[in-house]
């Protein structure tokens, strides 16, 4: 066969070569391209991950160093290099309303290296109540007798108030003007301000005798008694009581 014949059969088996070339070129980089798409998705896919997994772990490790264990109360938690709200929230399973509520926290971004956090993991404290106790003071019942009452034979009378405004000259007057004596054992004289005296061991004698309650510092004596008030008890207008032991009024007297 001469040369001239051969030609044609020659370009189609160099066209049919190349094509199969070119086919199996084709198929081989889709293959290929697919597995190295699958290769790149899947690292695409696990290194997120991954680096989660290692900062939960890095959190752990740096929460074993850096949170000191309390013996009473709620650990602290010492902040370091890339630790959030969230990852504090998640490490100890505590909520992040709690975390700053138990710090006193209102922006969950404002946090520092080295700041210690209370991290409530048995949930927030309820402070007790705080109770209060009151002291009521001694109170005198108001005066509502006018006139002396009688007990038997006794009626015990205030009679008048001396020197009034003059601590050196203000004196109460109190008398017996029945006719049995009465002991004045814890008997009181009070003002209309809370301020009383209660007498001693001392016994007012019937038949209009009486003793003298001075407002000022002195010497007790048998019908003489001192309050041992550094200023003048007593006003114009004022009302005087007189109660005894058992804080029930037996005389009052209205200062003219």
């Amino acid at each position: 066969m001469s040369v001239r014949r051969m030609l044609p059969f020659l370009l189609i088996n160099i066209v049919v070569s190349a094509v199969v070339v070119l086919l199996i070129l084709y198929w081989w980089e889709s293959r290929n391209g697919d597995v190295v798409q699958a290769v790149v998705a899947e690292t695409a896919v696990s290194t997120p991950i991954a680096f989660e997994t290692a900062a939960i772990a890095q959190q752990a490790a740096l929460a074993e160093t850096s949170a000191p264990t309390a013996t009473d109360g709620p650990p602290l938690h010492v902040v370091q290099a890339g630790d959030t709200l969230g990852t504090l929230s998640q490490l100890y399973d505590v909520s992040i309303d709690d975390i700053m509520a138990a710090n006193g926290m209102s922006n969950p971004n404002l946090i520092s290296i080295g700041q210690q956090l209370v991290i409530p993991v048995n949930g927030l404290e309820t402070p007790e109540p705080v109770v209060v106790e009151t002291t009521v003071p001694n109170q005198l019942p108001t005066p509502i007798a006018t006139e002396p009452l009688p007990t038997g034979d006794v009626v015990i009378e205030i009679s008048q108030v001396i020197g009034v405004g003059d601590l050196a000259q203000e004196a109460v007057q109190i008398r017996n003007v029945g006719s049995n004596p009465t002991a004045l054992l814890d008997w009181k004289v009070a003002d209309q301000n809370g301020n009383f005296y209660t007498f001693g061991q001392i016994t007012l004698f019937g038949d209009g005798a009486g003793i003298l309650l001075h407002s000022e510092p002195g010497q007790d004596g048998a019908t003489e008694m001192y309050w041992g008030m550094s200023e003048p008890v007593w006003e114009s207008g004022e009302k005087v009581t007189l109660l005894n032991a058992q804080d029930a009024i037996v005389a009052t007297f209205a200062i003219p």
